[in-house]
């Protein structure tokens, strides 16, 4: 057997708003009051727009050159057992990096031509 939900009361505009009235004073605040719920002052920091512009240009400079240095980067996809996978993984975890860095940093140590910039990420550097 199913239960039907329950009714709402019958009321009018004017009831309605006479019950929200107490809770509407309590929670916002009145003309000229300070509101204590606000945590901190005020954001009163002036932009400079010229300085944002030099500094978005000198990133996009800087990530250009990268790219010029390190060259195209193309994704590769080789397969290898799940434990190889899951063991570079986990060290790079523990290392406090991702799992691309470290077979980097692998490859590295094997004698493969990695450079400085093949490890910078270029979606952190946008960001700046």
């Amino acid at each position: 057997m199913r239960r039907s939900a329950p009714s709402l009361p019958d009321i009018d505009d004017a009831e309605f708003a006479a019950k929200l009235r107490p809770l509407g004073d309590a929670v916002i605040p009145k003309t000229g009051q300070t509101n204590n719920r606000i945590s901190g002052p005020t954001d009163t920091r002036s932009v400079d727009h010229a300085e944002t512009r030099r500094s978005r240009l000198s990133v996009a400079e800087h990530i250009e050159r990268i790219e010029q240095v390190r060259g195209p980067k193309r994704r590769f996809e080789y397969l290898i057992p799940v434990r190889v996978g899951e063991a570079l993984a986990e060290d790079a975890a523990e290392r406090g990096q991702s799992a691309a860095t470290r077979l980097l940093e692998v490859l590295r140590n094997a004698g493969y031509p990695i450079i400085p910039e093949d490890f910078i990420d270029l979606r952190k550097e946008k960001r700046g």
